[in-house]
């Protein structure tokens, strides 16, 4: 099927049911992924992805001084930041990358390294791909991804999680893939949670106009909240490339456990530094 065929379906399926057009596109249009390459072929995507080249050192991940891969230390605040002086369009709805592709639970067998049972993930469609591995890394997990969610869209799953007892102590929010925020908008989520909760940021490796925007949101609210640790997924991506689907967003099962590993690590370190209270 070609992908002009394929557009034209997707909007058929789009007027009836809704169906992400440019997700039918990619699934149908896309050519075979050579998962043994050692770069992704620019000729797999409809648009190669901007280069990513550092803009500023405050930047997660855009310098050549920035953090390793691992998580970043816990911070704690020393002041009120100041506040944010542009403020974030709306988030559009991202029609850019396609449906994720779940990875299968026995993909990759991986040992525990933790447990599970004190920590929530939210987030969205990569989380999605991940989620069998961090099953498998933290046994007892409760992980609440979905396609196409965004920031402004969690509040009330956060609300959902708490009444069902489920929103436990460590939480892992992994949101941008989707579309911008502010760095009001993400405190105010965390805000949402209640006391007594230590964070996990994830930031964001993708081929879209707010990629550095929320990147920089997320390094920010890392860097100024207490019981805090910052993912550096647009860092440690770039040593992937071959592990992604063509989208250069969603993740393969090689990058899937690779990611899933360094949010694990994540919590651990949280739970070391953030324990919880005693009896």
């Amino acid at each position: 099927m070609t992908k002009g065929v394929a557009i034209l379906l997707g909007t058929i399926a789009a007027v009836i049911v809704g169906v992400d057009v440019a997700g039918l596109a990619g699934v149908f249009g896309y050519p075979p992924y050579d998962a043994a390459a050692t770069h992704i072929p620019k000729s797999t995507s409809p648009s190669a992805p901007p280069s990513k080249t550092p803009t500023t050192s405050s930047q997660t991940g855009k310098a050549s001084t920035s953090a390793p891969p691992s998580a970043a230390p816990t911070h704690t605040v020393t002041g009120s930041p100041a506040a944010m002086t542009t403020a974030a369009s709306p988030p559009p709805t991202n029609q850019a990358i396609p449906p994720a592709v779940p990875v299968p639970p026995g993909a990759i067998p991986t040992k525990p390294i933790g447990n599970g049972s004190d920590v929530t993930a939210i987030g969205d469609s990569v989380m999605v791909d991940a989620e069998p591995y961090l099953v498998q890394l933290l046994p007892g997990i409760v992980v609440d991804g979905k396609v196409s969610r965004q920031l402004i869209q969690t509040p009330p799953v956060i609300q959902q999680l708490k009444a069902e007892g489920e929103l436990h102590r460590y939480v892992v929010l992994e949101l941008g893939t989707n579309g911008p925020y502010t760095a009001q908008q993400l405190r105010s989520l965390m805000q949402e949670c209640g006391p007594n909760h230590g964070f996990v940021l994830v930031n964001t490796s993708d081929p879209l106009p707010w990629e550095q925007a929320v990147n920089q949101v997320i390094d920010e609210v890392a860097a100024t909240t207490p019981h805090t640790v910052l993912v550096n997924w647009y860092q440690a991506a770039q040593k992937i490339p071959q592990d992604f689907y063509p989208d250069h967003v969603h993740l393969m099962p090689v990058g899937a456990k690779y990611y899933a590993t360094l949010i694990a690590k994540a919590v651990l370190k949280l739970e070391a530094e953030y324990p919880p209270p005693a009896g």
